[in-house]
């Protein structure tokens, strides 16, 4: 690939070693080196301020009022559903019954972890449960993916917060609180399905209150994010964009400074 000198344009032959160019003299490597280094300052400064507008924005939309403070905090807060009771149901067998509670947390440790997703999937598939294992198939998908939203919440919060975003969180938490409350639903229809086969090992059940607490939560999330994002609109309407912030502060650090 052939090098043009930086000044004159003539073209660099191999044997062409010395670091001045053989036609007019200049030095190439420190060729304008002060403009180059400047424009090198330019763009760290650039930078800079565009990684200062991005933090000042985070401070201010994570702990920026107490109000956004309450939002941080609350992002935890169905974190409580979790170690509620969710379900109970009664197994019955000859000589012997039993009621059990199910939180999230046990699911995940007691049921998930340790079934062969595989033969419940194919039980779905089956004439006889059929339906009531597609009802509880159906309510743990919908447990699973209202507690993945509410994790990425957070997460959202955070990335979002350095441009005062909001809109992603509000869709989280809708999906949160609609799906954690139609799971419900669901094991109560599972609970219904199991009974009304008559003959079943599990013979009644009903949701427990942590589907109540769960929801809530979310819900409240959901109303804190719309309002905070109200407060988002007026502060983007009342600061400078992004590069116009920029233009600010270089114009601010050129500016030549007083002797005292």
């Amino acid at each position: 690939m052939a090098v043009n000198c930086p000044e004159c344009g003539y073209t660099l032959k191999l044997w062409n070693i010395k670091a001045e160019c053989p036609k007019c003299g200049v030095n190439i490597p420190n060729h304008k080196w002060e403009e180059r280094l400047e424009k090198d300052a330019d763009v760290a400064e650039a930078s800079f301020a565009r990684l200062h507008y991005r933090t000042k924005n985070f401070k201010s939309a994570v702990v920026g009022s107490k109000l956004r403070i309450v939002r941080l905090v609350m992002t935890f807060a169905p974190l409580i559903a979790l170690v509620l009771p969710l379900y109970t149901f009664k197994i019955s067998l000859p000589f012997y019954e039993e009621k059990q509670t199910v939180s999230f947390l046990t699911f995940i440790l007691n049921y998930l972890l340790k079934t062969d997703i595989g033969s419940v999937i194919t039980l779905a598939g089956g004439d006889v449960l059929g339906k009531a294992a597609t009802l509880m198939i159906t309510a743990c998908v919908l447990m699973l993916f209202s507690v993945v939203c509410g994790v990425l919440n957070f997460f959202v919060l955070l990335l979002a917060g350095m441009n005062l975003r909001y809109v992603l969180n509000i869709i989280l938490n809708a999906l949160s609180t609609v799906s954690f409350g139609a799971a419900a639903v669901f094991f109560i229809k599972f609970t219904s399905e199991c009974v009304s086969l008559g003959g079943g090992i599990i013979t009644g059940g009903s949701v427990g209150f942590g589907f109540i607490v769960g929801c809530v939560l979310f819900a409240v999330n959901f109303a804190l994010n719309v309002i905070v994002g109200k407060s988002f609109k007026e502060q983007k309407k009342n600061q400078p964009d992004i590069d116009g912030f920029v233009e600010n502060e270089l114009r601010e650090l050129r500016k030549p400074k007083t002797a005292e």
